[in-house]
């Protein structure tokens, strides 16, 4: 308040210095005539002198523009992308039929929450089958204790020591004959891949082209694609199965070679058993690992022995219910995706940059952007990623920079626009931004000139710092400009009526 009253008297002691100096006891005009600078542009607005009584007590002091190092700062624009870690299709691991919707469109979900759940006639048959194989090992320990007992009471006698070699280079074969049809499996695998690869880039080339290619050719070639892609997911299973032909077979040589080995220690005479306790022991064996197969096989569909064939779909993130892709009793396969979850907790920024202005940036510069869809809100965020290629249209470079969003005010395909502030410094030219004033919304400097006058100034901003304003259009290095009293200069021009005609009515 002191500081405002001390303001007024200025005004009103120089007001009457002035007028008692000239005759009649006219406020004294101010030199030149009022200019109209467009609004987009820099220019004078006009003049202003004011006397070397009213420059002591206004304090008004000058001080030369300076050249500053200042990051350089370039406009970007771009849309707001999910993805990611953020949004998950979800999927069963086997077919089944829709029997609870615990969900809809919209709700909100906890990482581990039900969504949906499954009943599957085919988890059903792992089960039974599972079942089946417990039944089975638990008769093959049984029959294993029992072979033990009667070696113990020296009921086996001889070894059977022809029999088991023969029986291992036996399963040493059906090694080699699964690992060579794996092989081949293996190598149909990878030419129907290159088949379907191939096929892609005809459809691709004919949808680019698809204005000299018959829409009958592009049909022909999507039924390819669809046939190619059937071809090769049978191939992947077909490989599947070798491998799993492949590891039983290990198995039971490894099995047999076991046995081989505690034959040849009987043979020599190092301890006494009997074939039929050798095969117990690969029986037992064998069951253990077609029990494990099966375990193995209800945990990848999502099952368990002590549950019922149905499934449970649960979220694998925090987030809300985007699309809900299935209905009550439909039958939902493995490559559908039933929900998608999505989480608008952090979303990227896709923006574009001039080609030009690339080499200026790097990954984690920092990224300031606004949006209407959150209005007075700014969002920051650092450069993730750089597109390596331009955009064939635009020739603009993309960059990703994520931006944290916990209200969820950006959604997928929000325009935002901003700046992207560089590691690149410049020399820009800079004033305190004590000396900026402004007219009719229009930054403003008061340029000193000879003497007593100043130039009223419209300016155009750049950078902003602690407290400084970059000068990017308006004003020269080593001009000099008024830095402190600017308060009694605006008054002085607003009296004047110099600042674009504009003053009278501020």
């Amino acid at each position: 308040m002191k500081r405002l009253w001390l303001v007024l008297l200025v005004i009103l002691a120089v007001g009457l210095g002035v007028w008692l100096k000239r005759p009649g006891g006219h406020v004294p005009q101010a030199t030149g005539t009022p200019l109209a600078v467009p609004e987009d542009q820099a220019g004078k607005a006009g003049d202003v002198q004011v006397t070397d009584e009213a420059m002591q007590l206004a304090e008004i002091q000058v001080a030369p523009a300076t050249l500053r190092n200042v990051q350089d700062r370039l406009a970007v624009s771009g849309s707001v992308q999910s993805g990611g870690d953020q949004i998950a299709k979800v999927t069963p691991k086997v077919a089944g039929k829709v029997v609870r919707l615990l969900v809809q469109v919209g709700d909100s979900v906890q990482p581990g929450q039900t969504l949906l759940i499954l009943e599957s006639a085919e988890l059903a048959a792992v089960q039974a089958e599972y079942r089946q194989a417990l039944a089975e090992s638990r008769a093959q320990d049984s029959n294993l204790a029992r072979q033990r007992q009667l070696a113990r009471l020296g009921q086996f006698a001889r070894p059977q020591i022809e029999q088991s070699r023969s029986k291992a280079v036996e399963d040493e074969r059906g090694v080699h004959q699964a690992r060579h049809l794996l092989e081949e499996e293996r190598a149909k695998a990878r030419q129907s891949e290159a088949e379907r690869d191939v096929l892609r880039q005809r459809v691709q080339r004919n949808q680019e082209l698809q204005e000299l290619v018959s829409r009958q050719e592009r049909e022909r070639v999507q039924a390819d694609l669809k046939k190619a892609e059937a071809d090769l997911a049978g191939a992947q299973a077909r490989v599947r199965g070798a491998e799993g032909d492949l590891a039983l077979a290990q198995r039971q040589a490894s099995i047999t070679q076991r046995a081989l080995v505690r034959e040849e220690k009987v043979f020599s005479g190092q301890y006494l058993t009997s074939r039929e306790l050798v095969e117990a022991e690969a029986a037992a064996e064998m069951s253990r690992v077609r029990l494990q197969g099966a375990l193995d096989r209800l945990h990848l569909m999502g099952g368990s022995p002590e549950q019922s064939n149905q499934i449970a779909l649960v979220s694998p993130i925090r987030g809300r219910i985007q699309d809900l892709a299935v209905t009550l009793g439909e039958t939902v396969p493995v490559e559908k995706a039933a929900l998608t979850v999505i989480n608008l907790d952090k979303v990227w920024a896709h923006l574009a940059l001039a080609p030009r202005d690339v080499s200026k940036v790097q990954r984690g510069d920092l990224v300031e952007l606004s949006s209407e869809a959150a209005p007075g809100r700014i969002f920051r965020g650092r450069v993730s990623s750089i597109q390596a290629g331009s955009d064939e249209t635009t020739r603009a470079v993309y960059i990703l920079a994520p931006l944290p969003n916990p209200q969820g005010l950006l959604k997928a395909g929000t325009y935002v626009q901003g700046s992207l502030i560089t590691a690149e410094r410049q020399q820009k030219l800079t004033v305190p931004e004590q000396a900026l004033q402004e007219h009719n919304g229009r930054p403003t400097l008061y340029v000193a000139l000879s003497g007593d006058d100043f130039e009223v100034r419209h300016v155009l901003l750049g950078a902003k710092g602690k407290d400084w304003r970059e000068i990017s259009e308006g004003l020269r290095a080593g001009e000099k400009v008024a830095v402190h009293g600017t308060f009694y200069l605006k008054s002085e021009a607003l009296k004047s009526s110099l600042s674009d005609g504009c003053c009278a009515g501020e």
